[in-house]
Parts: C-alpha cells; structure tokens; sequence
C-alpha cells in the first residue's frame, strides 16, 4: 500500500507544475522519507527549499533521482528493523530481569560446618538433630512417637545447657494439658537467666511445634524449626557477650499445634511465664523447601530490628497471603489471645510435601537453615543486648502502619504508610501539572507562528489542533483502559477454558503458568489495540485538515504527531492507579509507587525533553531524533528495577499459591486455574501498561499477533499434554478406613461369657484435593496395586467410597463379661490391637469408669458400667483410632506402588477408626 501511494506521488510530478501543489506534493513526500538516514534528510532539505521557491518550475533530472531516493520502498525495512529491535530489547529485558530476580532472590548461604565456633550458627550442627528426631516415625499428638520425642526435646536441652561455658541458670517447665479427649499432652519450656536478675525481667521468647501429622516425618513442619530453636540456644548460651541479664530467654516447643494451636492456646492462657514476655520469634513452614520469609510482624515497626539481619526476607504481602489462605500457625494466638510482640516465619516456597510424608529431612534444601538460623540469631542477639525496643504491648501503637520489602533477598526498603501517599500525591500533582503546562505553552509556541514545518507536529495538519491533542488525550486513557481490561478478561477465558478441559495444567511448574496466561493477556491487549487504532484514525480523518491532500497519510500522522498525547495518557493511568491506591491504603498495593516512581519521572523528563528541542529549534541526537527512539530505550531501561521485583514478587506468590490450589478438599465457586491467573496478571498489567504507548508507534500488528499466538499454542499444548503429577509434585488425596463391629448381649445372667459379634462392616472414604474427578484415579490405583473397589459409589466428583469388609482385619479380638450383680452393674474385658488413642462411650441412661485409661498404650481395655435400673437396654462403644500404614493393606500398597498419589494427614490419628458397639437388652 506504502509503495503504491508513493508511485502515486510520483507520478503527480510528472504532470503538475504549479507551485501550490508541488509544495503540498512535496510535504507528502517528506513526511513519508522521515525514517530514512542522511541521505534522505539531505533530500529533504532540498525539497524545503523548492518549497519556499517562488517561481514555477518543471522538475530537472537532479531532482528526478532525488524524487526517486525519497520514493524507494524503504519503509518496509524500516519496519522490520523496527520490529527487530523491539523484540531484542524486550527480549535482553526478560533475559536480564529474570535470571538475575530469580537467582538473587532463592541465593542460599553457604553451610557452615559442625567445627565453627558455638556461638556461631552451624546447619551441619542443627541436621544432626534430624535423625534422632525423625526416627520414630510421625510424631501425631498421643502416639508413640511423641512421647518419644519428648524425652529426646527435654535429654538435648539439659545436654545443651551442661555444656555451657558460663554461669547461665536455666529452668525447665513441662506443661501438661488436655485438648478435647487427648491427655497427656505437653509443652517443654526451658527458661535461661543470670542469678543477679529479678524474676520479672523482659523475656525474648523463641517458639516452635514439635509434634506432626499422621503419615509425615515432619522433616519440614517443624522439624526444621525445632532442629534451628536447638542449634539458636547452644549458640546463645554459648555466646561471650550474652549473659542474660537485662533480658531473659525462654525457648518453648508447643505440643498439638496441628490441632487447632492448643499448646501455644494453653502456654498463653496457664503458663506464669506468659506475662514477662516482650518479643517472640515463631518458626513454622508450609512444607516448602527453600528459604523462610517473614510472614508476618505485629506491630509493623518491629520490622527495622528485622531490617538489620545478614540477609533480609520479607514482604509486607506475607500477611494478606496468610490470612487469605487460611493458614495459620502459633503466632496467631500468641498475638491475638496473649497480646504479644513478635515475628512469625516460615518455610513456604513449593510447599508440594505439606502434611504428607514425602515431608522429610532431605527436602530441605542445603542452606535453607542457614539462611534462617543466621538471620534469627542476629535478631535475637540484638534483643537480648537490649539493642531493640522492648515496650510493653499497650505502649507501642500502629497507627502508621509500615510497608516493606526486600530487594532479591539483601536489603529491606521500608518506609511509612503515610509517605506513600505523600509521594504519590506529589506525581500526581507534577503529572497533571506538567502536562496542562506543555499543552498551554505548546499552544501559545506554534500561535505565535504563522506556519510551521515541522512534519512531526499536529499544528501542521490539523485546522483545530488543540481540541485534536485534548481528543486524542481521550482516546488514547480509554484505550489504555479498555485494552487492559480486555487483556484481563481474554487471560480469563483461556483460564476459563484450561479449568475445564485441563485442570491444573500447572501444577508442579509455575513457568507454564507464567507464559500460559501472559502470552494470552498480551495477545488480548494487542488485539483490543487494532481495534482502537483502526477508530482513532477514522475519527482523525474526518477532522478539517490544512492540507486536503493530507488525509491519504493519516497512518503516518497518528504514528509521528501525538507521541506526547499518547505518553501522557499513559501518566494518567498511572494518576488513576496511585489514586486507588491512596483511597483504599492498602499497603500491599505498594508494588503501583514502586512502577510510578520510576515510570513517572522518566516519561515527564521525555516530555520536557523532547518539547524543550522543539520550542528552541535545536537538534540533539540525531540518531535518534527521527524515530523518536529515546522513547523507547530510556523507558524500560529504568524499568527494569521494578521490573526485577515483580517477577520476583510474583514467582513468589506463585510458587506458594500452586501447592496451596492443588491440595483444596472443598468445592470452590472460582476454579483454581482462574484464581492463578489473576495472581499472575494483577502485577502483569502494570509492566504490560507502559508498553502500549511504544507498540501502537512502531510495532508491526500482523508479524507480533502471529509470534505471540504461536507461541501461546506451544504453551498451550505442552500444558494440555503434561503429566503435572510426579513423585516431588503428588498428587493428594485423604483417605478414611472406618470399620464398625456389632456385638449383641440378650438377657445377661451367666459370667464369665464371651459376647459374639453379631454383624461387621468396612469401608473405605477417598477425598481428593484438587477438585477433579476421582474415579479415574480410584481405578489407576484399582489397576496397579490389584484391590478390588467393592460398591464404588461417589457423592461428589472428590469424595467416593468403597466397601472394604473382606480385605480389612478389624483390631477386635475378644469382647468378654466379666461380672455382674444385682446392682446392674457390669464389667466388660475388650482384646484389642496396641493403641493410645482408645475412646469410650455410652448411652445416656450408663455411667462408665475406665479402669486402665492412663496406660497408654495398651492392648486390653476394663470398664465397669453402672446402667440405671429402669432402662431395658444400653449400648457401650469402643474406638480405636490409628495412623500406622502397616495397619492397613490399602495405604501400604498405595505408598508402595503409586508414589505420586500420597494422603495427607491430620492432628491426629484418624486414617483408621474401629468402632466397637455393644448392644446389652436386659
């Protein structure tokens, strides 16, 4: 089309020689040889000049060939060279920002050996606990395992505290509770102070739980916490310039956290300790395998003591995230119930092995304790100098919240709430400012003027210019909004549509997410672009023009005359985003100052630049100056700081969401693939934004859409044909064994007797995680490990059940009478299998004692039971609850045979129940 114009021009030279429409002629000419290089400017100079000629004149053959350079079909060239150098820099942006956010930002320490100084945080020296605490198996509340981990928790304090090599006097407090029907549960406490300190001296309190769930070592939750809490107090007691004095240490490891907090509930509630504590450090995990962040800080300024640790990880997202995810830890009732001071970390990257029992020791990547250890040791050594605030809760107030974040994991920016809004109201104001300001002086510049020649000018063309520039300004902040909007929404569909021919096509790698849903928002916004291009320039056109001639290169215009238009409604979106963000005051919304304090300036500073030139009719990069190439270059130069952040940011979040996404037992209302693709695309706007205004100046539409939708089908197959689950990325399902077995007594009068069993049912319970459907598992299992799925029936497309009464051994062995008087009183003898979680219970109308309820565990169960007399019957039930896989045929081959299917456990023991009923009728 470019060349047929041009032939066009040029054959109008040939035959028109007055002055009035050579000049326009010529103008057209120009225009369209503006991308050209020396040559082409030094032609065009040329043609000024036979411009401003006076006489009428026929074209001699030295013109010709000028004619001929400037009509040479090399605008084709231009915009591939254009297109080739977009797509290097976008790319070196990717390929810089990317590996450098990604690298810095998951770096680990080195390991530091087990010879290093005690005083010094060792890793070798804190995994060296892992055997001995792992080696019992899941240490679920009231089972072996725990207790045994107990004696170990209480023989290395002592150990520990012998070895030091200072006068420390330390006190061990071992908590007894019960929590609903469990007893016997504890949380091990050691206090450590100097004899000339008073008893109420502020304590620094570091917490974690050691107790796990059924089918997990707990390598990870909280084995790594508890493994760093036992090196952390070696190194302090150890420590020359710790001696306790001014502040104290208490070192608390919380018993059945995984039952709704109730050891840190009842430590908070009953322990003496409680009231001098002033600060605590809690250390979890959400099963993930790389470094621990700071998830959250109550009160806000707490985070500078944080701020001076060796390596900084910390975001003030971390508290939303937790809260809106549901998960929860210690800290939760240490601030809310005990109104204390403190911090709250934790393990969270790739959390995949989370409460299954692929969470062992060696997920834990080398340095991750580390990182972690040394980090909580710094801050708990500045605490214990007394080189931290260490106000009572009631003195210290929050009202200016502070918002914070690391930079790739060494230095953490802080900053007030009310700074934020300070700054952002200072860019809106210069942004508003300065662009009415260049628009007024602009005006008054070319009024002033009788004519113009600069070709790249609205005034040159235009008979209205400044409604064409407030109209254009319209346009292009509509634009931007429209097309983000239909960026979002297209993103959506396709997520709508992965959601229901395959799910979680993600899961296991958050790159395919990544490019599945960016690719896709791109292609939209480009798409919505077109569509917006082609109306921008149909409405120009039908604006009154100077030149009538110049209505055939309206193309042109829209591409070379209203860069500042189409910049500063770009400033505007960015007004519009920081005036959300200053209304709401979310602090998480800091990533829209963080983009705008970058963006903002750079764009005003090419505002000014660019008409400062112009105002004083000088030349400056000349390189550049034709295509306005600084436009593009300065722009995402300095981007590319906020840009490192952001794929950092949203990796993170990421890489935390998609474990989180796979593992959901309930029906949600928005499926999880939506859910994902609007964590990617929130951040992603932003960096999509303040590309639009370079795109619809020199980007080639056709050759972009098809790069980008060939790319996205790539994507899109490879994550339609994936196997998203394997052994390091499970699939997770629940299973429930529930067994019930019926004894029936009739008119008991003769004792000692043996009660028969009158009926006996099982069956299996399979929920799965990822709200897709379950029988096509349930049959892979069915096919692999050889058992036999009796009745399959399913509910919901999540929850199916089987019976299992042939392939299941009840633990019941013998259910006797034992003796009975005229009282109606009754003792019954229960054979069972070894337990420690054995409930009782009766009817209404029974009274019951347990004769043996304090042997734990044991394998025969008395009860006496004391029946009102008028009642004709009474039913007693037993039930056994236990979580060991070698109970049970089903789980074991499933672990044995399909290593990427793995349950996940609860509390407490409740993957096998047993339930005894005995039905006595008088």
């Amino acid at each position: 089309m470019t060349k047929r114009l041009l032939l066009y021009f040029y054959n109008r030279y040939n035959y028109h020689r007055h002055k009035y429409s050579m000049q326009n002629q010529v103008e057209e000419i120009v225009l369209l040889s503006t991308e050209g290089g020396k040559q082409r400017q030094h032609d065009r100079q040329i043609f000024l000049r036979l411009q401003n000629s006076s006489d009428d004149h026929t074209l001699d053959e030295p013109h010709r060939h000028i004619i001929k350079r400037l009509i040479k079909p090399t605008n084709r060239n231009n915009l591939y060279k254009n297109l080739l150098l977009w797509v290097i820099l976008f790319g070196c942006l990717f390929l810089l920002a990317s590996p450098l956010a990604l690298h810095f930002s998951y770096m680990l320490p080195v390991v530091k050996p087990r010879t290093i100084p005690l005083h010094e945080f060792s890793e070798e020296r804190a995994r060296d606990y892992y055997p001995n605490l792992t080696q019992y198996g899941p240490r679920v509340s009231n089972t072996r395992a725990d207790y045994l981990t107990r004696d170990f928790l209480i023989s290395q304090i002592y150990r520990i505290c012998s070895l030091a090599k200072k006068s420390v006097q330390f006190e061990v407090s071992l908590q007894n509770f019960t929590f609903n029907d469990i007893d016997q549960l504890q949380n091990i406490a050691v206090r450590l102070s100097n004899s000339n300190s008073s008893s109420n001296t502020p304590c620094l309190m570091l917490s974690a739980h050691y107790d796990s769930v059924e089918f997990s070592p707990g390598g990870n939750d909280d084995g790594s916490g508890v493994v760093i809490l036992l090196e952390l107090l070696s190194n302090l007691v150890n420590d020359p310039s710790i001696t306790f004095t001014q502040v104290h240490l208490i070192v608390l490891f919380t018993a059945a956290e995984e039952m709704n907090l109730a050891g840190a509930e009842k430590f908070v509630i009953n322990h003496e300790w409680k009231h001098d504590i002033r600060r605590f450090i809690n250390i979890d995990s959400t099963g993930g395998n790389e470094k621990a962040i700071l998830f959250r800080v109550q009160p806000s300024q707490l985070v500078k003591d944080y701020a001076r640790v060796p390596r900084p990880h910390a975001n003030v997202l971390g508290q939303e995230i937790v809260e809106s995810t549901g998960s929860d830890t210690d800290y939760r009732i240490f601030t809310e119930q005990g109104s204390l001071l403190g911090y709250d970390f934790a393990f969270y990257l790739d959390g995949y092995n989370y409460h299954t029992l692929l969470d062992t020791p060696s997920v834990v990547e080398q340095g991750a304790l580390q990182h972690l250890g040394e980090n909580t040791l710094v801050l708990s050594r500045n605490i214990l100098l007394g080189h931290a605030n260490l106000q009572q809760p009631e003195a210290i107030t929050d009202d200016d919240n502070l918002i914070y974040f690391d930079i790739l994991g060494r230095h953490l920016i802080i900053y007030k709430k009310s700074t934020s809004v300070i700054i952002q109201s200072i860019l809106i104001g210069f942004v508003i400012l300065i662009g009415i300001l260049v628009i007024l002086i602009d005006q008054l510049w070319y009024k002033n003027k009788s004519s113009t020649d600069d070709f790249s000018s609205v005034y040159f063309y235009f008979k209205y210019p400044l409604f064409i520039r407030i109209l254009s300004i319209i346009i292009f902040f509509i634009c931007y909004i429209l097309s983000i909007l239909f960026g979002i929404l297209f993103s959506i569909f396709i997520a709508f549509i992965m959601s229901k021919i395959r799910p979680l096509s993600w899961f296991g790698n958050s790159t395919i997410a990544f490019f599945l849903y960016g690719l896709s928002c791109l292609i939209g916004i480009i798409l919505c672009e077109i569509l917006w291009i082609l109306l921008r320039r149909f409405l120009l056109s039908k604006y009154p023009k100077k030149n009538p001639m110049e209505i055939n290169t309206i193309n042109h215009i829209d591409r070379l005359c209203f860069n500042f238009e189409r910049h500063w409604a770009l400033l505007l979106i960015f007004v519009l985003f920081m005036s959300i963000s200053i209304y709401f005051g979310n602090r998480s919304l800091y990533l829209i100052l963080l983009w705008s304090i970058f963006i903002c300036p750079i764009y005003l500073c090419l505002i000014l630049f660019e008409f400062s030139f112009r105002w004083t009719k000088k030349k400056c990069f000349t390189i550049f100056n034709e295509q306005g190439w600084y436009w593009l270059f300065a722009p995402y130069i300095v981007s590319l700081i906020p840009l490192i952040h952001t794929l950092e940011m949203t990796s993170r979040i990421a890489r935390l969401a998609i474990p989180i996404l796979g593992r959901r037992v309930r029906e949600i209302p928005i499926p999880q693939d939506i859910i994902l693709c609007l964590i990617i695309l929130l951040p992603a706007v932003i960096f999509f934004l303040f590309f639009i205004p370079n795109i619809q100046r020199i980007m080639n539409y056709s050759r972009t859409l098809i790069i980008l939708i060939i790319s996205f089908l790539i994507v899109f197959i490879i994550a339609c044909t994936r196997q998203p689950y394997t052994n390091t990325h499970p699939k997770i399902i629940r299973v429930r064994h529930i067994s019930q077995s019926i004894y029936k007594l009739n008119n008991p009068k003769d004792f000692p007797m043996i009660i028969p069993i009158y009926s006996k049912t099982a069956s299996i319970t399979v929920e799965s995680f990822d709200n897709l459907a379950l029988s096509p598992t349930l049959d892979q299992i069915s096919s692999k490990i050889g058992y036999l799925l009796n009745n399959l029936s399913c509910s919901t497309q999540t929850n199916c059940s089987f019976d299992d009464t042939f392939n299941r051994t009840t633990p019941f062995k013998q259910v006797g009478l034992t003796s009975i008087d005229s009282f109606n009183n009754y003792r019954f003898t229960f054979q069972h299998e070894s337990s420690y979680q054995i409930s009782v219970l009766s009817s209404t109308v029974a009274k019951i004692i347990v004769h043996n309820a304090m042997i734990k565990p044991r394998t025969e169960t008395i009860i006496d039971i004391q029946s009102i007399s008028s009642a004709s019957s009474f039913n007693l039930e037993l039930k056994i609850e236990r979580c060991d896989l070698n109970d049970s045929p089903f789980l074991l081959s499933l672990t044995e045979k399909l290593p990427y299917i793995v349950m996940r456990g609860s509390g407490r023991c409740q993957a096998l129940r047993d339930i005894l009923v005995v039905s006595v009728n008088r």
